[in-house]
């Protein structure tokens, strides 16, 4: 393991961490803005981490998620059985985490899939019926290593999803297990940290995805569940902005209210809320248009109607932080999913300046939260 567990690095930046696991980013009712672009801010390609946190910086943004991928940290991730010593490299997210809090912003970790082929039920990198008691070693280490540092988690993306985990049938009795574990070791290791439950996406697809609330409505089935807030993904990619997607169990951002209602139902019967025994808060980690690919849609709609989905969740009293997932361009190996603002070399348009002017107009109102860099970071500019 690296770095972030070192004498000197815990020395320069204990202020940071208090400030992390202390009081939530959305004081005085300010919504979060944050963005997630795993590629440049994890392996530095195709532009500089330094360059899309500059990017990042004009969106106002305060919080940073980023997916671990559990099968592309481990070693010897093909072997169908575990090797006799299991060891994680970090050092992408390391260097992410110091380059973020420079600028203020904190990170946000969805400990994810693919899982290694060891750890599935067909004994392939994979999604299908991950086992538990290994996924809940992966997330002791990871809670171990960024304990104190990361004050946020999400457990595994898009688990109603069939490529994220499988059989569909049955996931949302192995998601339970892989949550409820998390969320015990977690709080165990490092208390202060926040964890979300869900990273759900929006909306039933027959044969890959089943509708979140469905899906939430099954797991807490299997037991009672405990979490800080509910992340989700509320996307709608083939309908305008105020399209209301059909089907109570589905919720995109236009139908919010189906994912509210259901989960103060679930709270006020005692089977899904927060430690204090409230209903979840929305944290929408994953949002944005189509910039190429079937559902494409064009510069001048994008810039008109990103800024607009920002703000309706701005106006949602019950959403705690807007996503803007990818900015750069992604390779031609991930065209398939591209919601970026911006070219392969930061390049910006119309959208993303769109959104740079709500995001300076909605932080001059004091509506989102504020970057708070630490005093050295911002004297040594």
């Amino acid at each position: 393991m690296t770095g972030l567990c070192n004498t000197t690095l815990v020395a320069a930046i204990v202020a940071t961490c208090l400030a992390a696991t202390g009081a939530p980013a959305r004081a005085a009712n300010r919504m979060e803005v944050a963005i997630q672009d795993d590629g440049p801010l994890v392996s530095n390609t195709p532009i500089k981490r330094s360059k899309d946190l500059k990017l990042a910086a004009k969106l106002k943004v305060t919080w940073i998620r980023v997916n671990i991928p559990w099968s592309s940290v481990v070693n010897h991730p093909h072997r169908r059985t575990k090797p006799k010593h299991v060891r994680y490299s970090f050092n992408g997210y390391d260097k992410l985490y110091l380059a973020a809090r420079k600028r203020g912003m904190k990170l946000q970790i969805t400990i994810s899939g693919f899982a290694p082929a060891w750890a599935t039920g067909n004994g392939r990198v994979g999604d299908y019926r991950i086992k538990t008691k290994y996924f809940t070693s992966f997330v002791k280490v990871v809670a171990r290593h960024f304990r104190g540092h990361v004050a946020r988690y999400g457990i595994w993306n898009e688990p109603n999803y069939v490529s994220w985990l499988s059989p569909m049938s049955e996931a949302p009795k192995i998601y339970y297990r892989m949550y409820t574990n998390a969320w015990k070791w977690i709080k165990k290791i490092d208390p202060r940290a926040k964890i979300l439950f869900g990273e759900t996406a929006p909306y039933a697809q027959s044969g890959r995805a089943t509708a979140p609330i469905w899906f939430i409505k099954r797991v807490v089935h299997y037991g009672k569940v405990k979490a800080d807030g509910f992340a989700h993904h509320p996307y709608d990619f083939r309908h305008s902005l105020y399209y209301h997607y059909p089907g109570r169990d589905n919720a995109t951002l236009e139908t919010l209210s189906n994912l509210t209602h259901a989960l103060d139902k679930l709270a006020a019967e005692h089977r899904m809320n927060t430690p204090l025994g409230a209903p979840l808060d929305l944290y929408l980690t994953e949002y944005g248009f189509m910039a190429s690919g079937r559902y494409a849609r064009g510069e001048s709609f994008r810039a008109k109607y990103l800024p607009r989905a920002f703000q309706k969740a701005l106006d949602n009293p019950r959403v705690k932080q807007m996503l803007q997932y990818l900015i750069v361009k992604p390779p031609a190996r991930s065209a398939f999913f591209d919601t970026s603002i911006a070219s392969k070399k930061g390049k910006v348009g119309k959208t993303f300046k769109a959104l740079e002017r709500w995001a300076k107009s909605a932080a001059k109102k004091h509506q989102i939260a504020r970057a708070t860099p630490p005093k050295s970071a911002a004297a040594s500019r």
